[in-house]
């Protein structure tokens, strides 16, 4: 797929590994595969101590970096000033022709920037929750400026519509995207020290207060009550208090030692082979990131999925096809999630038959080639109207 598109530069606003870095950073890289010019800006502000994680997946990803920005995360008055003037520097330098934002933070520095060039890029957003962005100052002001928008649920594009104004062709419906994952490979189960007779609950959340694990281990009692064979997995890790308070603690007085796995925060290969040891994937609460690419990436496996109905996870987990459930959306409830648990643990073929929805929803819904096709036809229809002069 060839292209004339200049120079994009995408911006994100972060050095964490969090919220839509893994789906921004995939963005740039499969318009690179497809012969857009696209390279990134890597984020120059980093707290003491911390670990560059954005800097090293685009390393990894040999995307092409620009630098010279703060990129804080933040609103912080004398950083944004900074990075408003840097950025107008870059945009001229390397002739860049459009900037896509994928943070409130780094789409507000894009429209500041533009606001005094004599040829000013046109402005294109990604975002990432299932609601509209707050109609605030600041987000008025970058949005007033922004020709097209991206955004992961029909309710996310109709309320960008109704409350910056644009038109409803310029915001596009651009759901969660997932890579192809092998699904045959290395797996955990027998370093976790689990037989066959074992059935394995996964589930992949930052031990945090807000990520209801008191409604994690209600569930796990009411299946393993019924199940005593089941295993639950958190791929997850957190502050040495809140683990203590949050993991450590229940699982010891509801008498789920023996049920449950901490093989602590997965990556890569490991994560990817924590994955495959699953038989079932549960998911509660939503985190920084509100496409729940956990979810999304679980999927990919062939996972059956049972969620709350929090956010976007209720879309996830929709049947889109006749005849295929991928997952179970459910009440926040230790019997409505446990109930659905056990009914996929005991039952091989039902499992089986979600797990086969679960991937042809991630492989024929999530796929990233053909969201960064699409990204490439808003593109041109976007530079078609400032080469042309139009609105």
């Amino acid at each position: 797929m060839s292209t004339d598109l200049g120079r994009v530069l995408h911006l994100f606003a972060n050095y964490k590994w969090t919220g839509p870095a893994d789906p921004a950073i995939r963005a740039a890289t499969r318009l690179r595969e497809l012969g857009v010019d696209a390279v990134f800006a890597q984020a120059g502000f980093v707290h003491p101590g911390g670990e560059h994680r954005v800097a090293e997946e685009l390393w990894n990803r040999r995307m092409p970096v620009v630098t010279g920005l703060e990129l804080r995360k933040h609103f912080h008055p004398v950083s944004l000033l900074r990075d408003v003037a840097t950025l107008r520097h870059i945009v001229v330098r390397d002739r860049v022709t459009l900037l896509h934002c994928h943070q409130p933070a780094d789409h507000l520095i894009a429209a500041l920037a533009c606001r005094r060039l004599a040829s000013p890029p046109p402005i294109v957003r990604s975002t990432y929750e299932p609601e509209a962005p707050p109609r605030g100052l600041r987000e008025r002001y970058a949005f007033g400026r922004t020709r097209a928008v991206f955004a992961p649920t029909p309710d996310a594009c109709d309320g960008v519509v109704r409350a910056f104004g644009l038109r409803p062709d310029d915001v596009m419906l651009q759901e969660p995207v997932t890579e192809p994952r092998q699904l045959e490979g290395p797996n955990l189960r027998a370093a976790w020290g689990l037989g066959a007779e074992h059935r394995v609950v996964g589930i992949t959340a930052r031990i945090q207060p807000h990520r209801r694990f008191d409604l994690l281990w209600a569930t796990a009692r009411f299946v393993v009550d019924a199940i005593p064979s089941a295993r639950f997995v958190l791929l997850g890790r957190g502050n040495d208090e809140d683990t203590q308070k949050l993991v450590t603690e229940p699982i010891q007085r509801l008498g789920l030692a023996a049920n449950v796995l901490l093989p602590g925060y997965q990556k890569g290969a490991a994560y990817e082979a924590a994955l495959r040891s699953l038989d079932v994937f549960l998911f509660l609460v939503p985190g920084s990131d509100g496409t729940c690419r956990a979810v999304c990436d679980a999927m990919a496996f062939g996972l059956p999925v049972v969620s709350t109905k929090r956010g976007i996870l209720p879309s996830l987990v929709a049947a889109r096809r006749a005849g295929e459930v991928p997952g179970v959306a459910c009440d926040e409830e230790p019997a409505a999630l446990g109930g659905v648990l056990i009914r996929l643990l005991r039952d091989d073929a039902a499992r089986r038959d979600e797990g086969r929805a679960a991937l042809r929803r991630a492989r024929l819904d999530m796929d990233p080639v053909t969201a960064a096709r699409t990204t490439i036809r808003v593109y041109e229809r976007v530079l078609g109207r400032v080469r042309g002069g139009g609105p």
